[in-house]
């Protein structure tokens, strides 16, 4: 649309500039033949009368020409300002879509606050009295909740945080003594895990015979409460001093 309307107006520049000659070219031939009709017997102040008047009325119709062109002027000024204002739009419309874009990925990658239907868990270190169990049986460790999120992903979980930190692709969960690390923070137990999904699968993801929820709480005695949630919510990923030092972007 933007091409045909640019050509548009250079035609009807075109136009303009040729019409401009042809009415020079008119005057001048009027002028001549004027001299010729009248002829040498002619007294010559009838042959600048004639000559005046007639130029008189070309130079009116002169400018009712300036007029239209003008006119047309106008009309190339408001086509071009038509186009450049269809231009800004289409730039815009560029614009937000890349917005909606960025805001999409944000959404995907666990960068904006969501909520949903899901469950709510809570797990923390073993209150059994059960002589046999080592004191580091006793604990949850880092390796108990990354499996625990590796079957809630499993399950279908579709958003992850661990006592409010979001889980995304570039989360870490270590140990840190007595401590478990995630998101380069540091967070005691009890730790309480939000999933946003099927609620019914999550739920039994971690509450089943056979899942590993049910053998930390039926071997180890560690306390686990499992509950569905309509509402389920947490918070996007924030931690801004996340650097990326070796990957770089593979051009396509």
């Amino acid at each position: 649309m933007l091409l045909s309307l640019r050509m548009a107006i250079r035609t009807e520049e075109i136009s303009i500039k040729r019409k401009i000659i042809n009415i020079f070219i008119a005057v001048l031939a009027f002028v001549t033949s004027a001299v010729i009709v009248n002829g040498a017997d002619a007294s010559v102040d009838e042959n600048a009368i004639y000559v005046i008047r007639n130029l008189n009325e070309y130079e009116k119709s002169i400018a009712s020409m300036h007029d239209v062109i003008d006119a047309l002027r106008s009309d190339v000024a408001n086509e071009k300002k038509f186009i450049a204002d269809h231009e800004n739009y289409d730039f815009m419309a560029e614009i937000i879509g890349m917005y909606d874009q960025i805001g999409e990925l944000k959404f995907r990658n666990g960068f904006t606050a969501v909520r949903g239907p899901g469950i709510y868990m809570t797990v923390s270190d073993s209150v059994s009295e059960d002589e046999n169990l080592d004191i580091m049986e006793r604990i949850i460790h880092d390796v108990d909740i990354t499996v625990l999120l590796n079957e809630l992903k499993a399950a279908g979980a579709e958003a992850i945080a661990v006592n409010s930190k979001r889980i995304t692709s570039i989360s870490e969960v270590i140990c840190a003594g007595p401590l478990i690390r995630v998101n380069n923070e540091r967070i005691p137990a009890p730790f309480f895990i939000a999933a946003i999904g099927d609620m019914d699968r999550l739920y039994d993801a971690m509450t089943e015979e056979g899942s590993y929820a049910h053998t930390l709480k039926s071997v180890y005695g560690m306390e686990i409460g499992v509950a569905k949630v309509q509402n389920a919510s947490m918070n996007g990923y924030n931690n801004s001093n996340y650097k990326i030092e070796y990957a770089d972007i593979v051009e396509r």
